[in-house]
């Protein structure tokens, strides 16, 4: 109940700010309403669960949601707040100030949110895939669905991504189901994180500081810990860009809270209990490395705990990653870039070669992947070819996933494991976009369909994902800019 008269107070409070005159402060920001839709057969409390077949006439599950942000600007002084109201009222608030003094340059954010969720990125054995797994998680318990570190988890990497695997507004409604299963957004809000940034910038170089604090305990038990990010960053007369970076108490990763909605996601780091208060992992970045008609870009990890079970158990270098790319070559207009990657012990785990043709408004790109066979020996594969025609206001494109053996894809036919079309579209205020998904080269698997209307400030937008069996989710959303 506090939670919901809360909410209306705020809401209240914030709306109060479109009545004020423009000069009174230079404000900005917006006000999101959504409404997902999904079908009964949809487990409520998990919606990767669907009971088929779905019945003709049914009752249907309801997501809402309103997200509320707002911006003030006076003086050098940016002050933020942004917040989340479901049925239950409020959900997530976190505020955010920003200052600059001369070469230094202050951030600090607040987060307050029922839950908090550390997620720690590992990689695969077999190609070095950036993966999640789920380091802790409070108040509730999510392992199941998803899986503990050091463990790769493909799902929860997917539902966190935006890689084309799911729309967005059914990521949304699966986290949502998921979380809320799980008793993640039943308790009062709480105080779950501080993030300050100091930045310093002297000489060229950049000086960089990010402290983390966050409470991964309960309302009645808080638990604190804390971490530290330093950076280094300079670039060099010839334009070289060296970055290093030290991980104390901390590890890559990144904090949900609440239902871990984009929103509510914090690429920052996940610290560590106060006993791993010491150097976890150091970086070092090396880009825009011109040799020639190659520009290249290094990435080294060194991490200095133990993990078993992880692709690098024990201290020491653990990735490599060495990318390349040219310019376009005339008069073919061609262009090339790769993507190699090395263990801790320097042998290629994977490597990715892509190639670039632009010919007017029609570009191709076609991806070979190369990786070490059960036989132990490198293999090539074919892996992606996609055909984009770009004329104006149109936008058609071919995306044909092939088979790439069973590190890639477990199973596949006729040479193709996924064919995927894409059609978007702009005329005046009205837009639209859609993706047919196929399984195979004519198997219909599901389709996107995203339409928006815009009229002044305020943004109509209307999306929908059809599967083969059932509809599995429609969204409807309304956005207010001021």
């Amino acid at each position: 109940m506090i939670r919901v008269f809360f909410a209306l107070l705020l809401t209240v409070a914030s709306f109060s700010l479109f009545y004020q005159p423009i000069e009174a402060a230079p404000i900005s920001g917006s006000f999101t309403v959504d409404l997902v839709f999904a079908p009964n057969c949809v487990n409520q409390f998990n919606a990767l669960e669907v009971r088929l077949p779905c019945t003709k006439v049914s009752d249907t599950i309801m997501k809402f949601e309103a997200d509320l942000v707002v911006h003030l600007r006076v003086s050098g002084l940016e002050v933020g707040s942004s917040t989340v109201f479901t049925f239950e009222g409020l959900e997530f608030q976190a505020l955010h100030i920003a200052s600059v003094i001369g070469a230094l340059t202050v951030r600090d954010t607040f987060i307050f949110a029922p839950s908090v969720t550390e997620i720690e990125f590992v990689r695969t054995n077999e190609t070095l895939s950036l993966r999640y797994c789920i380091n802790l998680s409070a108040p509730g318990d999510m392992t199941p669905p998803f899986v503990d570190c050091p463990t790769p988890d493909e799902t929860l990497y997917f539902l966190m991504e935006d890689v084309g695997i799911y729309h967005p507004a059914h990521q949304n409604l699966i986290l949502a189901t998921i979380y809320d299963g799980a008793g993640m957004l039943n308790v009062p809000l709480m105080f779950r994180k501080k993030i300050v940034e100091l930045s310093l910038n002297i000489a060229g170089l950049t000086l960089s500081t990010r402290a983390l604090f966050a409470n991964i305990g309960s309302v009645t038990t808080p638990s604190y810990s804390a971490g530290l990010v330093l950076a280094l960053e300079g670039q060099t007369i010839s334009g070289i860009l060296i970055r290093a970076e030290t991980w104390i108490g901390t590890r890559q990763g990144l904090e949900c809270f609440a239902e871990c909605k984009p929103f509510e996601v914090y690429r920052v780091g996940k610290v560590l209990s106060p006993a791993n208060f010491t150097i976890q992992e150091e970086k070092i970045f090396i880009r825009n490395l011109v040799l020639g008609s190659f520009i290249l870009a290094m990435r080294a990890e060194f991490q200095f705990f133990t993990q078993p079970g992880s692709s690098t158990p024990t201290p020491g270098l653990s990735f490599f990653q060495i990318d390349w790319r040219t310019r376009p070559i005339f008069p073919l207009n061609l262009s090339f870039a790769n993507e190699l990657r090395l263990g801790s012990d320097l042998n290629p785990h994977y490597d990715l070669l892509q190639v670039f043709w632009k010919f007017g408004d029609f570009s191709v790109t076609t991806s070979w992947i190369f990786y070490i066979s059960s036989m132990n020996m490198w293999e090539g594969q074919l892996a992606e070819f996609i055909a984009t025609f770009d004329p104006p206001g149109v936008t058609i494109t071919q995306h044909l996933i092939l088979c790439t053996e069973i590190y890639f894809v477990g199973y596949c036919a006729g040479g193709v494991f996924q064919h995927n079309t894409y059609i978007s579209a702009a005329a005046g205020n009205i837009t639209f976009s859609g993706k047919a998904k196929f399984i195979g080269f004519f198997g219909f698997s599901e389709l996107w369909i995203d339409a928006g209307f815009k009229v002044g400030a305020v943004d109509f937008i209307f999306s929908t994902v059809l599967k083969l069996d059932y509809l599995a989710v429609v969204r409807v959303s309304t956005a207010i800019h001021f």
